[in-house]
């Protein structure tokens, strides 16, 4: 299941329009054979077979266990001579091809910032919303100066420029009423909404690395 979700996610974000991570792809591999420019993420859409193959296996168990009459049938005998040794199979070499992806694996910081700078405003908005309220703000009327900013920016960015809505937000007097644009801005910056996660992730990533 972690394998299935890590591998779905992997080809969303290899897709163009986010190209933020990319399987290992070497020299003469061929990507696509109707769009030669394209890599296709060939090693997560494996895993994914395989795991959507590999979940389906305790079926098969539940079902023998269930049919079993009176514990005395052997109507299991036959697909636990191949149900058995797939399962296992099937779990290495998903294993096997998941090191090989992940061991490859290229991130693209620049597409990474891209993105972030686009989308990222945006999300940040709530936390601005929710402190300008325990200042004193009034709900309803913050969210529509929010979402008008945010309309507008989303326009902005749509034509191609960049993203003006934490610019925008922190010269609003509406907003400056409760919240000074230094305060603002910070609130605006969703770098700090991973919390401990790459603290957390280097430690995981240390314990692995030391068995």
């Amino acid at each position: 299941m972690s394998l299935n979700k890590f591998a779905f996610d992997l080809r969303i974000l290899q897709s163009p329009p986010i190209g933020e991570w990319s399987e290992p792809f070497g020299s003469k591999q061929v990507g696509s054979s109707a769009m030669p420019f394209k890599r296709n993420p060939i090693n997560a859409e494996k895993i994914d077979s395989l795991a959507r193959y590999l979940a389906q296996l305790p079926r098969i168990a539940w079902d023998n266990a269930a049919h079993s009459l009176l514990e005395r049938t052997l109507d299991d005998s036959a697909n636990r001579r191949t149900a058995l040794p797939e399962a296992f199979l099937c779990a290495d070499e998903l294993l096997m091809t998941a090191q090989r992806l992940i061991k490859g694996l290229v991130i693209d910081e620049t597409s990474i910032a891209r993105n972030f700078a686009v989308y990222a405003p945006f999300a940040a908005t709530e936390r601005l919303l929710m402190a300008a309220v325990k200042a004193g703000a009034d709900r309803q009327e913050l969210h529509e100066v929010i979402r008008e900013h945010s309309m507008h920016a989303w326009a902005e960015v749509k034509s191609g420029c960049a993203n003006p809505l934490i610019e925008a937000l922190c010269a609003d007097e509406r907003i400056a009423r409760h919240l000074d644009p230094e305060r603002a801005r910070a609130l605006l910056d969703a770098r700090d909404y991973v919390g401990d996660a790459p603290k957390r992730a280097r430690l995981i990533a240390a314990k692995i690395k030391a068995i």
